[in-house]
């Protein structure tokens, strides 16, 4: 019997009674919380972080409390159907807080409840440091932040942040993962891993807890938590050796990458993120396709910059990444090799080069494509259309992109089965490239700007002005439109090579 298959294991009828008494004390805090509230005037931010850090640590048992995994699951799904409604209802205001409406109160428990599935049955310990570290460590960088007069403040995301938060975020954080490791010590071979684990996992902690906003945080950092522990603790799921050597190499690009000024401060935490699981989990063989992507974009965005200058108010974004860009071109590929490290037996390398390959060619077919001088084709009617039109496409443009494709094809060469998979690769890379030009050209948000007349994927422009929303869906950003880019160069690859399977044995 499998571990999923062990979740709906019926409990005893003693761990029934405990079920009843944890529910019953979860929802006395949450109580407390009300009343304490109204009795003595507190604020609602003040009473929402003691009802998270006492429900954290109520959470932090819930292993050694119960055998069977059921009751945690109900109780998770107890809980994100309250905190939903109450949202919605305007209800339970010392839980939830009054500064910033989010819905971070129903991520607490679908992080728990993801936690349970996963890791219920196979490692019970990462689940309670990972809720540690959400109820003591995102609690800390709220206090501390709040606390001091004058903090040094930074915004990477719509939410506010401080350095010394964050900085109480990382200590705490690597504490409780520190000290809690320790206590299990015989999971462990040598004790250089707690220590080891325990300060990238505190990092990770400290990055997503930094880029997420409207209570986003509450799911992000005890997912990223788990990730990066069950790289150093379940036996053989990653190299905990390469994993410490691809978060080092991950900071240090990160951050040469800021400092050369090809990412913004969010783009470079997220870059952080985001080559920490594939360096940390792939080696060089997942490495090398995206830092080719990263490297030979950047310096192509940099060659090109003067000729594109009389188009970079047009765009959404600039050439300096931020952290949307970093996600919508990358965000796929690390999906895929997460997917890739929970599902070994399946071959998700090709999906993987192919997602690379789509943007690859999309990033290149822009960049050669607007200094080529060359007035553009919109892609749905093939007729001339201005510079810098979305969904506009030059026959320069459109090798670069295949170019761009079968770069990537090429840096995995000495990984692939055959060549006909970086025929697929590139296909692929093109394909989605293609789809990414026809939803520019049909559902991608433009504004028109009051002042110039311009037609602009921003809603500010001239000075900050607000610009009117002229045609598409307003939710389809460029970011958006990047991500099924990358969706689609992974998908034709899986496509392509079915059918190649499908007539190659006949």
């Amino acid at each position: 019997m499998t571990h999923l298959e062990r979740l709906f294991d019926a409990p005893s009828g003693p761990e029934w009674l405990l079920f009843f008494l944890v529910l019953a004390g979860l929802g006395g805090l949450i109580g407390a919380g009300e009343f304490v509230r109204h009795a003595f005037r507190w604020s609602s931010e003040f009473t929402r972080k003691l009802v998270h850090v006492s429900v954290g640590i109520l959470i932090f048992f819930a292993p050694e409390v119960f055998s069977s995994a059921l009751p945690a699951i109900l109780l998770a799904v107890i809980f994100i159907a309250v905190n939903f409604l109450a949202i919605r209802f305007g209800l339970l205001k010392g839980m939830h807080g009054a500064n910033r409406p989010t819905y971070g109160t129903v991520y607490y428990p679908l992080a728990f409840l993801i936690l349970v599935v996963v890791f219920w049955y196979r490692f019970p310990m990462i689940i309670s440091l990972s809720i540690l570290v959400l109820a003591l460590g995102d609690a800390a960088a709220a206090i501390v932040g709040e606390s001091i007069r004058n903090p040094r403040v930074y915004f990477l995301t719509a939410d506010k942040k401080s350095f010394q938060g964050s900085t109480a975020m990382f200590f705490v954080s690597f504490l409780a993962m520190y000290f809690g490791i320790s206590e299990y010590s015989g999971y462990i071979d040598e004790g250089k891993v707690a220590l080891t684990a325990a300060i990238v996992a505190a990092v990770t902690a400290t990055a997503w807890e930094a880029l997420s906003s409207r209570g986003l945080d509450n799911l992000t950092i005890p997912l990223s938590v788990a990730f990066v522990l069950s790289c150093y603790l379940i036996p053989g799921l990653a190299d905990a050796a390469r994993f410490s050597l691809g978060a080092v190499l991950a900071l240090v690009i990160a951050v040469a990458a800021w400092r050369l000024r090809a990412l913004a401060p969010g783009g470079a935490v997220a870059t952080f993120l985001l080559a920490l699981v594939l360096f940390g989990t792939g080696g060089w063989k997942w490495t090398v396709p995206m830092l080719a992507f990263f490297v030979l974009s950047s310096i192509l965005s940099q060659v090109g910059k003067q000729r594109k200058q009389p188009f970079e108010g047009l765009f959404e974004k600039s050439s300096v990444r931020d952290y949307g860009q970093v996600f919508a071109n990358g965000g796929m590929a690390g999906a895929i090799a997460v997917l890739n490290l929970a599902f070994p037996s399946f071959d998700l390398y090709p999906a993987y080069l192919g997602s690379i390959a789509a943007v690859t060619a999309d990033t290149w077919g822009t960049e050669i494509g607007l200094g080529s001088g060359r007035s553009p084709l919109l892609v749905t009617t093939w007729k001339l259309v201005e510079p810098g039109t979305n969904g506009g496409v030059t026959w320069r443009g459109l090798l670069a992109g295949v170019a761009g494709s079968a770069a990537i094809a090429l840096t995995a060469f000495p990984w692939i089965e055959h060549a006909g998979v970086a025929a697929f690769v590139v296909a692929a890379g093109i394909g989605g490239s293609l789809i990414d030009s026809i939803l520019g050209a049909t559902v991608q948000a433009e504004y028109r700007c009051p002042v110039c007349g311009k037609v602009t994927e921003r809603r500010m422009h001239c000075n900050m002005q607000p610009t009117h929303h002229q045609k598409g869906i307003e939710w389809m950003t460029n970011d958006v439109v990047n991500w099924a880019c990358a969706i689609a160069g992974a998908g034709l690859v899986a496509i392509l090579r079915g059918i190649f399977d499908v007539f190659g044995r006949t």
